[in-house]
């Protein structure tokens, strides 16, 4: 029993030294180091807008195939609208029919409602102003036989991944800058990176204060402001 017992000291021993050297050479190690936070943050248009609109019909229990033909009409009535405004219908994607019952108070079925979903994407900003201006004024569409339902413009920017790229690189800039600062007033200067982090990105709105742990794209705004944080730790010389 006392052999066992030793043995259990002895391994004991060889594992508390092992976990304080450890300790001692990080300890060591991040003597020697700064850690900063750059952070870089630009402006930029999008170049891409989906627009997507919900028209609908509604029908009696008995008249679902007239309700299908009003919304194929609908449909046609919206189409020549683009074709007025110069838009290219070869934008247009279209969605089947959705169609949901209509109950009664005590839970009969009354009737139908027909709902139709299109989206309209495009990369010309030039006719940007077009889709607004009918997004913005849904009597426009209403007056050609056009209920809309839902109808929404979300922006997005085709380059965004080199532009991700492209300001990570300032960020890390703007850390590298801190970090001369931190070290200068000790006399010191920097060397390598020994390790970087890269924060989530933040896309929003211009002049926006908004940030969440996870991340934002905000869709509602042509302008965007892209930002980014780079965790960064450099030898100190």
């Amino acid at each position: 029993m006392s052999k066992s017992i030793g043995v259990i000291i002895s391994i004991s021993i060889i594992l508390s030294a092992f976990i304080f050297g450890l300790f001692f050479y990080n300890a060591q190690y991040h003597k020697n180091s700064v850690r900063v936070v750059g952070y870089a943050s630009m402006e930029y248009p999008s170049d891409i807008a989906r627009w997507q609109v919900s028209f609908y019909e509604n029908t009696g229990i008995n008249d679902l195939g007239n309700g299908y033909k009003k919304i194929s009409k609908t449909l046609d009535s919206f189409k020549s609208y683009l074709s007025q405004i110069n838009l290219p219908l070869e934008n247009l994607s279209i969605r089947s029919p959705y169609t949901y019952s209509n109950y009664s108070q005590s839970g009969q079925i009354i009737g139908y409602n027909i709902e139709q979903t299109v989206i309209y994407t495009i990369q010309d900003t030039s006719l940007f102003k077009f889709i607004e201006y009918v997004n913005n004024k849904p009597d426009v569409l209403f007056e050609r036989g056009v209920k809309t339902r839902n109808s929404t413009i979300e922006y997005y920017i085709s380059e965004l991944p080199q532009l991700k790229h492209n300001i990570i690189a300032e960020a890390t800039k703007d850390a590298r800058i801190r970090a001369n600062k931190v070290a200068e007033s000790g006399g010191n200067k920097i060397g390598k990176v020994l390790s970087a982090r890269v924060g989530v990105f933040q896309i929003t709105e211009p002049l926006s204060t908004e940030v969440q742990s996870y991340g934002i794209y905000n869709t509602s705004t042509r302008q965007k402001q892209i930002s980014v944080t780079v965790t960064t730790e450099f030898e100190i010389k």
